[in-house]
């Protein structure tokens, strides 16, 4: 199947936003890891077990953090054994359902995370782009997400 050409618009858009997604996401790990001694994909592990009430299933929790299960299970066991920021348990109603728990420490260390997340989206991305621009790029974005499911069922075509 011949693929479509993508225009010159097309490319530069993506190309703008790979950069700039890269460029955040560096700012954001490197200045947890120097200040906090956190990656930015365990601070994401905190946030999504703090916004479910402060415990996930290990599946919903990998497609949350759009990470295979494997790859969720280490690291929350990276999280549990190097922090106790974490903790895994099992379940009495049903003993094959594992539960990633925050811990009074990791809702510390979310806590003291949060300044920082905040002042690095501020500086690097929220303050150089009107509310009506980030409303569209949020709206925009959405659609592309809404584009890319993810799972082991994409086809692009090739």
């Amino acid at each position: 199947m011949p693929t479509k050409q993508m225009s010159a618009v097309q490319l530069e858009s993506w190309r703008a936003l790979y950069r700039a997604d890269t460029l955040l996401y560096a700012h954001l790990d490197n200045t947890l890891r120097s200040r906090l001694k956190m990656g930015y994909f365990e601070h994401e592990v905190l946030q999504a077990l703090d916004q479910a009430g402060g415990r996930m299933r290990m599946a919903p929790l990998a497609k949350e953090l759009m990470i295979s299960r494997s790859g969720a299970t280490r690291l929350i066991g990276k999280l549990e054994d190097k922090d106790g920021w974490v903790v895994r348990r099992n379940t009495p109603e049903d003993r094959r359902a594992t539960w990633a728990e925050l811990t009074p420490a990791g809702r510390e260390a979310l806590a003291a995370a949060q300044p920082v997340v905040e002042a690095v989206v501020s500086t690097f991305f929220a303050d150089h782009v009107s509310d009506e621009d980030l409303r569209r790029a949020s709206r925009i974005l959405d659609v592309l997400a809404d584009a890319n499911p993810n799972d082991a069922g994409f086809d692009c075509g090739l």
